[in-house]
């Protein structure tokens, strides 16, 4: 999933594309999920179960937390950016056509 807007920062659309692949994993019912994402701080927000400091993300942690319980999330691990790939096109693709992608 790649978000694209003027006014999106990174970490917001991070945050977004957590959300969304949450929401996904509920959907269809999975459950002892392992997290796997390239954002360390999201990671460490969520591993560490500590809020962000920023107001305006506390509302989709929140969120990604309530989801982490009901799926039963077993292990939240950073992979480093430099490493995924697809990730790293489809933002470019976001980027370059100001489209979001799923």
């Amino acid at each position: 999933v790649s978000y694209a807007s003027a006014s999106t920062t990174n970490n917001a659309a991070e945050y977004r594309g957590l959300l969304n692949g949450l929401r996904q994993a509920a959907r269809y019912r999975h459950r002892g999920l392992h997290v796997v994402g390239d954002s360390k701080l999201i990671i460490t927000h969520l591993s560490r179960r500590r809020p962000p400091k920023a107001p305006h993300f506390r509302d989709i942690y929140e969120q990604c937390r309530a989801l982490a319980g009901q799926l039963q999330i077993t292990s939240w691990t950073h992979h480093l950016r430099q490493f995924n790939k697809m990730a790293d096109a489809l933002t470019n693709i976001a980027m370059d056509t100001r489209t979001s992608t799923q």
